[in-house]
């Protein structure tokens, strides 16, 4: 018997077979103040640990956006927690343990230089919180960097999980939502959570996929044209003027984020679709 729980003991201090990194591994951090960011495009991945998705419901689109900015040169952040003991680094969903930096992070948030930063590819966190933390930082230091030009945000569906947090009762989608996370995916385990892409896919209908999205979004900056770009379909939410700045909200999957078109001069003329190419800022 004892010979058991020392095996069992001894199990909970593992690593998960794809780290390959001891129980009491921690990331060598980066001083914020030492990263500079020059390309215009950075992923960070927030937090995206199996202590908060147990299933490795987001594992997939963490790893293949990891791979996709590395084979196209461009810089990724891990933000990983520093004093939450329950998280640690061994645990995260990553395949790629050589990052442009790590930094620590709590809830989500981060202070880095952004005046080169045109794009931020965001994913790995909790779409409620710490998503939500990351999102509003990187719009923040895009206005106190002064940058002159435009920002897109692109959060990536399938590497973002949720807890049904913005799906709410009276939704169509209500029930299918909460039969997925409860009956199919919390029954594998009490704790799993559900990923974005797995609610919009029971939402189908772009209009209300849009409206889902869109509770999310952080407080807005003033005096910038804001526009949701939802897997190719543009939406206006505000608009000031030809002249001034634009922030795009993005939603993609892992597969297909780095190719997307301009947010259209006329939405407000019903063209909200366009062909799509590369963007290099």
């Amino acid at each position: 018997m004892l010979k058991l729980l020392s095996i069992a003991v001894l199990s909970l201090r593992l690593p998960i077979a794809e780290t390959f990194e001891p129980y009491n591994w921690q990331p060598k951090f980066t001083e914020p103040s030492e990263l500079h960011i020059v390309e215009s495009t950075v992923a960070m991945v927030t937090h995206g640990s199996r202590y908060f998705d147990p299933l490795g419901t987001t594992r997939n689109g963490v790893v293949q956006v990891v791979a996709t900015m590395k084979r196209s040169g461009l810089p990724v952040v891990y933000l990983h927690d520093r004093y939450n003991s329950k998280n640690p680094g061994w645990m995260y969903l990553y395949d790629d343990w050589n990052p442009t930096a790590f930094l620590a992070s709590d809830v989500g948030h981060f202070d880095i230089e952004f005046l080169h930063v045109a794009h931020v590819v965001c994913l790995g966190g909790y779409f409620g919180q710490c998503e939500r933390s990351t999102v509003a930082d990187a719009i923040r230091l895009w206005r106190r960097d002064g940058a002159g030009h435009d920002l897109r945000i692109t959060q990536i569906v399938d590497g973002t999980f949720c807890v049904n947090e913005y799906v709410r009762f009276h939704d169509p989608y209500y029930s299918k939502v909460r039969d997925l996370f409860r009956k199919d995916l919390r029954a594998r385990h009490p704790k799993a959570v559900i990923s974005v892409q797995q609610i919009i896919e029971k939402i189908d209908d772009e209009k209300l996929i849009v409206e889902f999205l869109k509770r999310q979004l952080p407080a807005l900056p003033t005096r910038v044209n804001v526009v949701v770009d939802a897997f190719g379909q543009y939406t206006s939410l505000r608009h000031i003027g030809q002249d001034a700045l634009t922030l795009t909200f993005a939603y993609r999957r892992s597969d297909d984020f780095l190719v997307f078109d301009e947010p259209p001069s006329d939405l407000n003329d019903d063209r909200k679709r366009a062909t799509g190419r590369r963007q290099n800022f």
